[in-house]
């Protein structure tokens, strides 16, 4: 009998009908979902869920090309948004953003900084969740308003230089 054989057949004595004798330490590990970030995650084997019916709500461990994509789709727009609106104030324009109308009254390291980490918070917390329900179509919509706003920068660009 080979090593693999027997790992996976039963012993003798529960095929015999003897008690079986639970030997496991600790509780059933599958007993809680699983962590949205763990000691695996980006390097760990989970890409879907492993049950049948396991196709949304869950976290896993490596993310879709395309959801990759529009997260730093939406990371590289909003560097790019953040240098257009700099541009933009340099030139005597007004924020339109109220909160971050706030953070620039408190200073433009201010601004770049609020404007970076709520963008890398958000883009990261919407890629941890990519697969539950209704998180794709936002990280798609919020693409597309990234998008719509780059185009609002061009728009005012060529307003203002002609």
């Amino acid at each position: 009998m080979t090593q693999e054989t027997r790992r996976h057949s039963p012993p003798e004595d529960v095929a015999a009908g003897a008690p079986v004798i639970d030997r496991r330490r600790g509780g059933d590990r599958r007993a809680q979902p699983t962590a949205p970030i763990s000691r695996f995650f980006l390097f760990g084997r989970r890409i879907r869920g492993r049950r049948r019916g396991e196709r949304s709500n869950l976290y896993v461990d490596r993310y879709t090309k395309s959801e990759w994509m529009l997260a730093l789709g939406i990371l590289v727009m909003s560097l790019t948004d953040l240098v257009l609106t700099l541009q933009y104030l340099d030139m005597g324009g007004e924020e339109a953003n109220p909160f971050m109308r706030w953070a620039l009254a408190s200073g433009q390291d201010s601004f770049v900084t609020w404007k970076l980490a709520l963008t890398l918070a958000g883009a990261v917390f919407l890629l941890v969740h990519a697969r539950f329900r209704g998180v794709r179509f936002a990280l798609t919509g919020l693409f597309a308003m990234y998008v719509a706003l780059l185009g609002y920068h061009a728009v005012l660009r060529i307003s203002l230089a002609g």
